[in-house]
């Protein structure tokens, strides 16, 4: 597998420098990794992940403002880098989001954040959620495997601006709105995928209501009822996403240790 980045015209690449590797040189083999596992590293995907590495500090030259002579060698456009991305997206596919590896990679942090959800509608402690029932806000800090495995337990996706398909961009966040009705008192769940454009990452634009970031509301397959309104009652939200989670993949909340939590951070 090898992306050329060149101007049609010009000059190929020069031969691989002593002591160094090409990475699209290598074999793109499927096995199972036996040691190490961690989520998202079940499938070893030999060369690809080589290539993965390699390209994406792209993402992270541009972001960060690197003077664009000095991303990816000056030889990446803005629309060069974003479709170099779509490897990262290859990878969830093959390593993550096939649905058996989902299940077992991801059902324990979609316990989680269900069991966060359901605190806050009975308005009681439970074991396994996040903060404590008086919490208004909970901020999960991950990695993109988790937040790409829980989006594909729910069957969600978007598009940004700028970026690809269900692409997890630096700094990018899934969130979870639980709303009630004024009037029926009934919880909805609204779902939505936020995250700064590549140029608001570059020039450190701040972020208020009039330039906010780029953020779509995502359908809920099996939950939404009118295309026109994209939330769904609470009850639904629940059944889908334990539907969608392997019990035998989520440790118990009484024996596991929680997450180190952060308290009393002021909102503004």
């Amino acid at each position: 597998m090898l992306f050329n980045y060149y101007p049609i015209g010009s000059q190929p690449t020069p031969g691989t420098p002593p002591g160094l590797v090409d990475p699209t040189s290598q074999p793109i083999t499927l096995t199972a990794n036996t040691t190490g596992i961690v989520t998202g590293n079940v499938i070893n995907t030999g060369g690809l992940s080589f290539v993965i590495t390699a390209c994406d500090p792209f993402v992270m030259q541009y972001a960060d403002g690197f003077p664009l002579d000095q991303v990816g060698w000056g030889r990446l456009t803005m629309d060069n880098l974003s479709q170099e991305t779509r490897l990262l997206g290859l990878g969830f596919q093959i390593e993550l989001l096939s649905p058996y590896l989902d299940q077992v990679q991801s059902s324990n942090a979609a316990s989680h954040v269900l069991r966060t959800m359901e605190q806050a509608v009975i308005g009681n402690n439970i074991p396994g959620a996040f903060g404590d029932a008086r919490s208004r806000s909970v901020v999960v800090i991950s990695s993109d495997d988790y937040v790409a495995g829980l989006a594909g337990l729910l069957h969600l996706h978007w598009l940004l601006p700028g970026y690809q398909p269900d692409f997890c961009a630096p700094g990018g966040a899934l969130v979870f709105e639980l709303r009630q009705s004024k009037i029926s008192r009934e919880y909805l769940v609204r779902v939505s995928y936020t995250a700064q454009t590549f140029d608001q990452l570059r020039n450190l634009t701040p972020l208020t209501l009039n330039n906010p970031p780029a953020t779509v509301q995502l359908l809920i397959p099996g939950g939404s009822k009118l295309p026109t309104d994209l939330d769904v009652t609470f009850c639904s939200f629940q059944k889908l996403l334990n539907e969608a989670i392997g019990l035998e993949y989520v440790q118990n909340p009484l024996t596991e240790t929680p997450p180190g939590v952060l308290t009393g951070v002021p909102l503004s």
